[in-house]
């Protein structure tokens, strides 16, 4: 019989790692498997829309009696260019006429013109008729000064309707001596067209330094400054005496 040799190994250079096998368990080759690395990708969510701003509130006033456009936009710290724009479907084609009653926008979008209309005069300005009239003043004393007619002729010029009207000039019995008596003052008889009073009151008012405007009396009500606040009269008696039929316009001197 042949002899039974003890097996040979033959030792080689290759370092053999050995692992913890199972009972039962054959030996594999272990090889690397190389995966390419995959990028997680997260997909971002959608930025979020911003909400749209809620809308601003509209505050609203309603004219007065004696009320200007530029008496309100003063009193609502805003040119009166852009009160007069927010609300000319309301008010019209002639920012100097204003109806008590109103409801203007003070604030916000407010009423969109129905169509394109004439641009305002600029305030304190005098804008000229393209062709001027001379007013009709009936004095009892002498002439009126020059300033106070030629704020006449502006007012009948500029102002629909005003030329119609009866001026009271100077006379001798008035009670202001540096009104009608000086040449001074102008009564404007407007008697029962309260919005034709209104409209020469504002003319008045927006242009208060071009015509030389010392203060206006109104509806028992007395103005002093373009941009004041009316102040209350004492009654005296009758509609006339209490200014209720006319505008009462005293100018200054010079």
């Amino acid at each position: 019989m042949p002899k039974h040799r003890a097996p040979r190994f033959v030792r080689t250079r290759q370092i053999v790692v050995g692992l913890p096998v199972a009972a039962g368990v054959s030996a594999v080759t272990l090889g690397v498997l190389a995966f390419p690395a995959q990028a997680h990708t997260t997909t971002a969510a959608p930025p979020a829309l911003a909400a749209a701003p809620a809308a601003a509130p509209v505050a609203q006033y309603a004219v007065q009696p004696g009320d200007t456009i530029a008496k309100i936009a003063a009193a609502h710290g805003q040119p009166w260019q852009d009160l007069y724009q927010r609300n000319i479907g309301v008010i019209g084609g002639n920012p100097n006429v204003i109806t008590p009653g109103q409801v203007l926008a003070v604030s916000g979008v407010g009423t969109a013109a129905p169509a394109p209309a004439p641009a305002p005069a600029p305030i304190q300005t005098l804008v000229a008729a393209p062709q001027s009239a001379v007013a009709s003043i009936t004095n009892g004393a002498g002439p009126v000064q020059p300033r106070a007619a030629a704020a006449a002729n502006a007012v009948v010029s500029n102002v629909p309707g005003a030329a119609g009207i009866t001026i009271g000039g100077t006379r001798p019995s008035a009670t202001d001596p540096g009104g009608h008596p000086s040449g001074l003052a102008l009564d404007y008889m407007v008697l029962s067209d309260t919005a034709l009073g209104d409209a020469i009151v504002q003319y008045h008012v927006a242009n208060w330094d071009a015509l030389g405007v010392d203060y206006i009396i109104y509806q028992q009500r007395m103005l002093t400054s373009p941009n004041g606040s009316w102040s209350p009269m004492a009654d005296r008696g009758s509609v006339t005496a209490n200014h209720m039929d006319h505008p009462h316009v005293n100018y200054q001197a010079g």
